[in-house]
């Protein structure tokens, strides 16, 4: 029987109750608290200018992003780095052959942290720019490395471009399935986030009140952060459905 988009999520929502209690304190340490204190200490990017967009105004945002990432860019990248080892052990809990405790995760984890990030950027590359064109190439091709982070939390020896491509073998004819379970996900965080960005942008254009300044940035942090899970839960599910069909 071939599973569809209701089907996975479905998968996903059961393991997600399962596992709450044990994985959200991961979550949240390591993947929520660090995106919160970078939003809520560094100053906000550039935003993208209003069309039309000519070629000086093109340059002139690009130049302003690049005197933003030179102040602010290594604390964003600090904070991705332990989001990263979060998602590792969370996927290494989930998937790890012998079961493990969530303190043997999180070791395990930061063994492996180099080969998990090496994953990540060759995933994150490659979808940034197809969400940059047109959103949903990005989302299918998430779709199709999605898997890859789970493989290697179930097999420790497997390298990350290795990884990449199990992926791509596993996801084929789970494709349309998981593209359309990943616009749901990211449809649902746009709108539960651009809100709370315009929000941000307002209160920090005024006489920004702290509290709720703080507030907004712990949502949008949130927000992420679910999102970040959901899609590594997503990748769990699809692994373990095709693993279990000898694919």
């Amino acid at each position: 029987m071939t599973i569809g988009v209701a089907g996975l999520l479905s998968i996903v929502w059961r393991l997600f109750r399962r596992d709450a209690a044990l994985v959200l304190p991961i979550v949240g340490t390591f993947v929520f608290l660090p995106a919160f204190a970078a939003l809520l200490l560094c100053d906000p990017a550039a935003p993208l200018p209003a069309a039309p967009r000519d070629e000086v105004v093109m340059q002139a945002w690009m130049q302003a992003v690049a005197v933003w990432g030179q102040g602010n860019g290594i604390w964003f990248l600090l904070a991705e780095l332990v989001g990263t080892y979060g998602i590792a052990a969370v996927a290494l809990f989930l998937l790890e052959p012998d079961r493990l405790t969530i303190g043997q995760s999180l070791g395990q984890a930061m063994v492996r942290l180099v080969a998990f990030t090496i994953a990540g950027i060759a995933i994150a590359v490659p979808v940034s720019m197809g969400l940059w064109m047109l959103v949903l190439p990005g989302l299918y091709l998430q779709a199709r490395l999605i898997v890859a982070i789970p493989a290697m939390a179930r097999h420790p020896a497997l390298r990350p471009l290795p990884a990449l491509r199990l992926s791509w073998k596993m996801t084929k004819g789970l494709d349309r399935a998981l593209t359309g379970a990943l616009v749901a996900l990211f449809l649902a965080q746009w709108l539960a986030v651009s809100p709370l960005l315009l929000a941000d942008e307002a209160l920090r254009a005024g006489a920004a009140n702290p509290v709720a300044l703080a507030l907004v940035d712990a949502l949008i942090a949130a927000i992420g952060a679910a999102y970040a899970l959901a899609t590594l839960l997503l990748g769990v599910v699809a692994y373990r459905v095709r693993a279990s069909k000898g694919t």
